[in-house]
């Protein structure tokens, strides 16, 4: 082989050692996860800010998502029948997973087993990589 034939030979090498370069987003999904004082939650309302493309239920939930101004989307997430709401309630589709720590949950009514209003002390939303 020649050094032209070698050359470029690394040089094509080292072309495709930069396509895994993981510096660039990566796009996919974080899970909102709930913390709660009670066993029996049936629902909740909660408002989501930083840009995502998208919110799906988590395990048999019911989830649904109006956008609003700013990167902000209001979600209602209801368990089913018999069920109530405990760790993953949902999951946000987003750009760049590795900026998790940008989206900020915030808790707006719960309501228990018979939809009767709580109070929302002593619960908590995050958002993180599944």
């Amino acid at each position: 082989m020649s050094t032209r034939g070698a050359f470029l030979g690394l040089a094509l090498l080292g072309s495709l050692a930069g396509c895994g370069d993981s510096s660039g987003p990566v796009a996919g999904e974080l899970e909102i996860r709930l913390v709660s004082p009670n066993a029996d939650d049936r629902a909740i309302l909660f408002q989501v800010v930083g840009a995502q493309t998208g919110v799906t239920a988590a395990a048999g939930q019911r989830v649904f998502a109006t956008s609003l101004p700013g990167d902000t989307t209001r979600i209602v997430v209801v368990a089913p029948a018999g069920g109530v709401l405990s760790g993953a309630v949902a999951r946000l589709r987003v750009t760049d997973t590795r900026r998790a720590g940008s989206y900020a949950a915030t808790l707006t009514q719960v309501a228990a087993a018979d939809y009767t209003p709580r109070d929302t002390t002593g619960y908590r939303l995050s958002i993180v990589k599944p």
